[in-house]
Protein backbone atom coordinates (compact mmCIF):
# COMPACT_ATOMS: atom_id res chain seq x y z
CA UNK A 1 0.00 0.00 0.00
CA UNK A 2 1.46 3.50 -1.03
CA UNK A 3 0.57 6.38 0.48
CA UNK A 4 1.28 9.69 -0.58
CA UNK A 5 2.93 12.32 1.81
CA UNK A 6 1.26 15.90 1.87
CA UNK A 7 5.00 17.56 1.15
CA UNK A 8 5.17 14.90 -1.83
CA UNK A 9 2.57 16.51 -3.44
CA UNK A 10 3.34 20.03 -2.76
CA UNK A 11 6.71 19.46 -5.02
CA UNK A 12 5.06 17.67 -7.51
CA UNK A 13 3.10 20.83 -8.08
CA UNK A 14 5.90 22.91 -7.43
CA UNK A 15 8.20 20.94 -9.69
CA UNK A 16 6.38 19.79 -12.58
CA UNK A 17 2.40 20.44 -12.76
CA UNK A 18 2.57 24.45 -11.89
CA UNK A 19 5.56 25.06 -14.57
CA UNK A 20 3.10 23.30 -16.96
CA UNK A 21 -0.07 24.97 -16.38
CA UNK A 22 2.45 28.38 -17.00
CA UNK A 23 3.88 27.28 -19.78
CA UNK A 24 0.23 26.50 -21.07
CA UNK A 25 -1.08 29.45 -19.98
CA UNK A 26 1.89 31.85 -22.17
CA UNK A 27 1.56 29.87 -24.78
CA UNK A 28 -2.09 30.53 -25.02
CA UNK A 29 -1.68 34.14 -24.62
CA UNK A 30 0.67 34.38 -27.33
CA UNK A 31 -1.45 32.58 -29.72
CA UNK A 32 -4.54 34.46 -28.86
CA UNK A 33 -2.33 37.43 -29.57
CA UNK A 34 -1.03 36.40 -32.38
CA UNK A 35 -3.90 34.71 -34.33
CA UNK A 36 -7.70 35.13 -35.08
CA UNK A 37 -10.43 33.44 -37.09
CA UNK A 38 -12.61 34.69 -39.46
CA UNK A 39 -15.71 33.36 -41.22
CA UNK A 40 -16.74 34.37 -44.68
CA UNK A 41 -20.43 34.65 -44.30
CA UNK A 42 -21.22 36.44 -47.49
CA UNK A 43 -23.56 34.63 -49.59
CA UNK A 44 -21.84 35.56 -52.75
CA UNK A 45 -18.12 34.46 -51.98
CA UNK A 46 -15.21 35.89 -54.03
CA UNK A 47 -12.20 34.34 -52.87
CA UNK A 48 -10.46 30.88 -54.32
CA UNK A 49 -11.71 27.39 -52.85
CA UNK A 50 -15.45 28.22 -51.65
CA UNK A 51 -13.99 28.55 -47.88
CA UNK A 52 -15.84 29.77 -45.34
CA UNK A 53 -13.12 29.94 -42.31
CA UNK A 54 -10.30 31.44 -42.24
CA UNK A 55 -6.87 32.03 -39.71
CA UNK A 56 -5.10 35.24 -40.15
CA UNK A 57 -1.80 35.79 -38.69
CA UNK A 58 -1.19 39.62 -36.95
CA UNK A 59 2.27 38.82 -36.88
CA UNK A 60 2.84 38.05 -40.84
CA UNK A 61 2.85 41.28 -42.51
CA UNK A 62 5.08 39.93 -45.07
CA UNK A 63 2.93 39.73 -47.84
CA UNK A 64 3.80 38.75 -51.28
CA UNK A 65 1.94 38.11 -55.06
CA UNK A 66 -1.07 35.92 -54.37
CA UNK A 67 -1.50 35.55 -50.80
CA UNK A 68 -4.02 35.70 -48.94
CA UNK A 69 -4.61 39.11 -46.72
CA UNK A 70 -6.72 40.48 -43.87
CA UNK A 71 -6.86 44.46 -43.78
CA UNK A 72 -9.50 46.62 -42.02
CA UNK A 73 -11.87 48.76 -44.25
CA UNK A 74 -11.82 52.55 -44.16
CA UNK A 75 -13.88 55.22 -44.88
CA UNK A 76 -13.53 54.73 -48.93
CA UNK A 77 -14.97 51.28 -48.43
CA UNK A 78 -18.00 52.33 -46.26
CA UNK A 79 -19.26 54.52 -48.89
CA UNK A 80 -21.19 51.16 -50.41
CA UNK A 81 -23.37 49.00 -48.12
CA UNK A 82 -21.36 45.76 -47.99
CA UNK A 83 -18.79 47.13 -45.39
CA UNK A 84 -19.03 49.14 -42.48
CA UNK A 85 -16.08 51.53 -41.05
CA UNK A 86 -13.33 48.69 -39.50
CA UNK A 87 -14.83 45.85 -40.99
CA UNK A 88 -12.37 43.11 -41.55
CA UNK A 89 -11.74 42.21 -45.00
CA UNK A 90 -10.11 39.39 -46.44
CA UNK A 91 -8.85 39.24 -50.79
CA UNK A 92 -6.05 38.61 -52.34
CA UNK A 93 -2.82 40.79 -53.02
CA UNK A 94 -2.97 41.22 -56.64
CA UNK A 95 -0.81 43.95 -56.76
CA UNK A 96 2.31 44.87 -54.54
CA UNK A 97 5.23 47.36 -54.36
CA UNK A 98 6.43 47.91 -58.13
CA UNK A 99 3.23 47.07 -59.56
CA UNK A 100 1.35 48.74 -62.04
CA UNK A 101 -2.29 48.32 -62.22
CA UNK A 102 -4.86 49.70 -64.74
CA UNK A 103 -8.49 49.51 -64.21
CA UNK A 104 -10.49 49.12 -67.92
CA UNK A 105 -14.11 48.80 -68.26
CA UNK A 106 -13.74 45.63 -69.80
CA UNK A 107 -10.46 44.05 -67.09
CA UNK A 108 -8.11 44.84 -64.48
CA UNK A 109 -4.65 44.51 -65.31
CA UNK A 110 -1.62 44.01 -62.96
CA UNK A 111 2.01 44.56 -64.93
CA UNK A 112 -0.26 43.41 -67.95
CA UNK A 113 -1.81 40.49 -66.52
CA UNK A 114 -5.30 40.31 -66.21
CA UNK A 115 -6.72 39.94 -62.31
CA UNK A 116 -10.50 40.63 -62.34
CA UNK A 117 -12.95 41.57 -65.31
CA UNK A 118 -15.10 44.21 -65.82
CA UNK A 119 -16.69 46.74 -63.26
CA UNK A 120 -20.01 44.91 -62.70
CA UNK A 121 -20.61 46.39 -59.51
CA UNK A 122 -20.40 50.55 -61.09
CA UNK A 123 -24.20 50.36 -61.17
CA UNK A 124 -24.77 49.11 -57.49
CA UNK A 125 -22.71 52.06 -56.26
CA UNK A 126 -24.59 54.41 -58.35
CA UNK A 127 -21.52 55.39 -60.26
CA UNK A 128 -21.01 55.08 -64.12
CA UNK A 129 -18.09 52.58 -64.94
CA UNK A 130 -16.20 55.17 -66.46
CA UNK A 131 -15.29 56.86 -63.05
CA UNK A 132 -13.32 53.93 -61.61
CA UNK A 133 -11.15 53.81 -64.59
CA UNK A 134 -7.73 54.50 -63.73
CA UNK A 135 -3.75 53.76 -63.54
CA UNK A 136 -2.36 53.70 -60.37
CA UNK A 137 1.55 52.83 -58.96
CA UNK A 138 1.60 50.67 -55.91
CA UNK A 139 4.23 52.27 -53.95
CA UNK A 140 5.85 50.51 -50.91
CA UNK A 141 3.94 49.09 -48.00
CA UNK A 142 0.47 49.25 -50.36
CA UNK A 143 -1.28 46.38 -51.47
CA UNK A 144 -3.62 46.17 -54.76
CA UNK A 145 -6.44 43.36 -53.63
CA UNK A 146 -9.17 41.92 -55.63
CA UNK A 147 -11.75 38.71 -54.81
CA UNK A 148 -12.28 36.17 -58.02
CA UNK A 149 -15.44 37.23 -58.94
CA UNK A 150 -16.63 40.14 -61.28
CA UNK A 151 -18.83 40.98 -58.34
CA UNK A 152 -16.21 41.27 -55.73
CA UNK A 153 -16.18 44.59 -54.13
CA UNK A 154 -12.12 44.86 -54.10
CA UNK A 155 -9.71 47.56 -54.97
CA UNK A 156 -11.45 48.39 -58.33
CA UNK A 157 -13.95 50.05 -56.57
CA UNK A 158 -11.60 52.19 -53.51
CA UNK A 159 -8.45 51.37 -54.25
CA UNK A 160 -5.28 50.58 -52.44
CA UNK A 161 -4.85 49.02 -49.10
CA UNK A 162 -2.81 50.80 -46.86
CA UNK A 163 -0.05 49.80 -44.19
CA UNK A 164 -2.41 50.81 -41.27
CA UNK A 165 -5.16 49.22 -42.52
CA UNK A 166 -3.37 45.56 -42.58
CA UNK A 167 -4.01 43.05 -40.21
CA UNK A 168 -1.58 40.00 -41.57
CA UNK A 169 -1.63 37.01 -43.93
CA UNK A 170 -4.36 34.61 -44.26
CA UNK A 171 -4.71 31.04 -44.41
CA UNK A 172 -7.90 29.01 -45.72
CA UNK A 173 -9.40 26.40 -43.21
CA UNK A 174 -10.22 23.05 -44.95
CA UNK A 175 -13.51 23.43 -43.34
Amino acid sequence: MSTTRPLDQKAFWLKRALPALLAILIGGAYLEDRFRVGIDDQKDQCLPGNHRWFLIDTYDKAIERDHLVAFVADQRMAMAPWFSFTHVVIKIATGVPGDTVRVGARDTRVNDTVVSEGLALSSKLGKPASVFIRTEFVADGDLWVTGTTPNSYDSRYWGLVHPDQLIGKVYALPF
